[in-house]
């Protein structure tokens, strides 16, 4: 199923008007994240979303592209093209966060 999705052209998990959409786990505590990207609050580590997406999403000539790559966050890992959360994101935010 994850094979039909091409995340590059679509990037609808990346976008959240929750600030705190993506907290960081404890799998995070090694990964290199620019510390300007994230925040804390209550005692939580958080990736900014205060832009309508993730700051470290990269947007251009009709892609979606992750500048942290191979440092992201351990939700972005387990995050599966074609799953259910990708299509509850896909109806929410669009191709592209159309949806915002």
């Amino acid at each position: 199923m994850s094979n039909t999705f091409d995340c590059v052209t679509c990037g609808a998990c990346c976008f959240s008007k929750n600030p705190r959409y993506l907290v960081l786990l404890p799998e995070d505590a090694g990964r290199r994240l620019p510390a300007e990207s994230l925040f804390e609050h209550e005692g939580r580590t958080y990736v900014d979303y205060s832009c309508g997406h993730c700051v470290h999403l990269q947007l251009g000539e009709g892609k979606a592209t992750c500048a942290v790559y191979e440092e992201r966050p351990e939700a972005c890992r387990a995050f599966r093209a074609g799953s259910f959360e990708c299509m509850k994101a896909r109806r929410a935010n669009g191709i592209l966060g159309a949806g915002l």
